[in-house]
């Protein structure tokens, strides 16, 4: 009898992930920094956020005015997120991956269709 061992699936530069927003709905992202250490918070990174353009900014647009739009924290963590209305992206720093409760201002892998 073998055993299968599973491999974690690391975020990495220039993945695809999603983002949660405030709203709880979910938009693709990019990883723009990962940590390698498993003692740098390996589920937290770095991501430039694709809004759904006009749909989102005309719901988010109060939001999205301000230069910080969100600040979580977890952890001892902060996460801030800054807009950029010009081309319709967020610049979200210090992410924490969520994969069971897909909260507001986290990551996760997309789901499989």
């Amino acid at each position: 009898m073998s055993i299968e061992v599973k491999e974690v699936q690391r975020p990495t530069i220039g993945r695809i992930v999603h983002f949660v927003l405030a709203n709880g709905q979910h938009r693709a992202a990019m990883v723009t920094n990962a940590w390698d250490s498993p003692s740098d918070h390996p589920d937290h990174c770095n991501l430039t956020v694709f809004l759904d353009q006009s749909n989102d900014l005309e719901v988010h647009r109060d939001a999205l005015g301000a230069n910080i739009v969100r600040v979580y924290a977890k952890n001892n963590l902060h996460a801030g997120i800054a807009s950029d209305l010009n081309n319709g992206t967020l610049a979200a720093g210090s992410v924490r991956q969520d994969e069971a409760d897909k909260a507001p201002g986290t990551w996760h892998w997309p789901e499989r269709a």
